[in-house]
């Protein structure tokens, strides 16, 4: 666990959201009959989304998450229909949600209630509407977040992206995003090679690196050694995985020059094998 990391930021009590910046955009076709109409009503949800994500807490027990967020939202249609209190909307789309790292899902089923300027409470229990969708993916990208970390440190959050999706699994799609989270958990090798990896920078990040890189030599070789380990247990239970495969696309260059830098040439040849689609990058290390 960042223990060095943990100790000052815990006392900063007025830290309470742990993403720090959100960036939303929002598509409607222009060839819509109703264009204009219809734009009018999701005029301003771009920026409710953002404000629920930046002003909201998610998590109570950390207060030292950052987290980036890229979402779009590309509307597909906009029925209005009449409820007991008047008149909403039943919004059809798209979403592409990332942390603009190694996390990133399009969900192409998503379907939400919603009226115009409408004020979003968080309510980690609330199983509709648009802030069901928006607590899912907060829970599973702060768990995810949290597992750089610690050992498995984000299972409470991301076991709370599960209990969402199970509480509405009646629906495909929410079904589809249920499995999604369920492959996470069972891939405990992955979330413990995203902790190697992350302990790897901060000991190459940390003061007593700068000063003297041979004090850590030693743990350097086993973080990376143990993380090797990993790569290899998932090839051997899991084969081609998904989501190994999209962490490894985004460290790819970092985690080939570290190999190298401890002459780490088989972990190389492995990568070259189990990701193909940056073999260019690892062959520049063998060459």
């Amino acid at each position: 666990m960042k223990i060095h990391k943990l100790i000052p930021l815990l006392f900063i009590s007025f830290i309470f959201c742990q993403f720090e910046s959100v960036s939303v955009h929002i598509e409607y076709n222009e060839n819509d009959s109703d264009y204009h109409q219809k734009k009018n009503i999701i005029d301003n949800l771009d920026n409710v989304i953002k404000e629920y994500f930046l002003l909201n807490n998610f998590c109570q027990e950390f207060d030292f998450l950052k987290i980036d967020l890229k979402i779009n939202l590309i509307i597909e249609s906009i029925n209005t229909i009449s409820n007991g209190t008047g008149t909403s909307n039943i919004i059809k789309s798209h979403l592409f949600i990332s942390n603009q790292r190694d996390l990133f899902y399009f969900n192409k089923g998503i379907s939400f209630e919603y009226s115009k300027n409408e004020a979003l409470i968080f309510n980690p229990y609330k199983f509709s509407g648009i802030e069901s969708i928006l607590n899912f993916y907060a829970f599973l990208f702060t768990g995810y977040e949290l597992d750089t970390w610690g050992h498995s440190m984000g299972t409470k959050y991301i076991n709370k992206s599960l209990n969402i999706s199970s509480e509405l699994d009646n629906d495909s799609n929410w079904r589809s995003m249920r499995k999604e989270v369920e492959k996470i958990l069972d891939n405990n090798m992955l979330r413990e090679a995203r902790y190697y990896y992350f302990k790897y920078f901060d000991f190459i990040n940390s003061e007593e690196y700068q000063k003297n890189p041979e004090s850590l030599a030693k743990q350097i070789n086993s973080t990376l050694k143990q993380l090797y380990n990993l790569l290899i247990e998932i090839n051997d239970k899991l084969g081609i995985d998904k989501n190994t495969l999209k962490f490894l696309d985004s460290i790819a260059e970092d985690l080939a020059s570290a190999f190298n830098k401890i002459d780490m040439i088989d972990a190389i040849k492995f990568l070259m094998l189990f990701n193909d689609t940056n073999k260019q990058i690892y062959n520049k290390y063998l060459n």
